[in-house]
């Protein structure tokens, strides 16, 4: 039995320092606390050194310009810095190659009228759904959410009723607390009731 244990944590030590090494200096500066595919430890918003963040990230994007991470991590330290129309630009190129944590974030900086982001509401269904159907809980919920409170009435709402069913089921299997909880049973009997 101890062999075992050990063969698995043996096994298990490479994936460990695989992830390890993986981490850029932009990770390492901006990794968002909300962000289920971080690669570093979060970094909230007021310990954010957004110069250093903002440097590591440009030139991380710049030396691979397919990191979505990196893009995304860029895009973030930019709104924080006042950098809106620039950041809002890069959060939505993240977004559009396929970033699930960028498709919410753009979602949401549409949805608050951000500057540099465009003012339909629109805009944001789409971006919401792809990041609920690749799994983001923020998105899962919110895009119910604002599906049942008319915030997408007059948009072309993609998800029929069962799809949004599915995601708030999704959702509840991975709450992490009891007012995560409370808002999904809120939306579900909501859901429920509609025609």
């Amino acid at each position: 039995m101890p062999r075992t244990l050990i063969a698995v944590f043996l096994a298990a030590v490479p994936l460990v320092l695989c992830a390890a090494e993986t981490a850029t200096e932009c990770d390492v500066l901006a990794s968002n606390p909300e962000d289920p595919d971080r690669r570093a430890p979060p970094v909230p918003r007021e310990k954010m050194d957004l110069p250093k963040a903002i440097a590591a990230c440009e030139a991380q994007v710049a030396r691979t310009p397919d990191d979505l991470r990196a893009r995304y991590q860029l895009a973030r330290s930019l709104v924080y810095a006042g950098q809106s129309e620039r950041g809002v630009a890069e959060m939505k190129q993240a977004a559009d190659a396929g970033d699930r944590q960028a498709q919410f974030v753009y979602g949401l900086l549409v949805s608050r009228g951000r500057p540099g982001a465009p003012r339909d509401i629109c805009v944001a269904e789409p971006y919401w759904l792809k990041s609920a159907r690749a799994g983001r809980q923020a998105a899962r919920v919110s895009y119910v959410h604002h599906v049942l409170r008319g915030r997408f009435d007059g948009c072309t709402v993609q998800a029929s009723t069962a799809e949004m069913r599915e995601l708030l089921a999704a959702a509840r299997k991975t709450a992490e607390n009891y007012y995560e909880s409370v808002l999904i049973d809120d939306l579900e009997q909501e859901l429920a009731r509609r025609r």
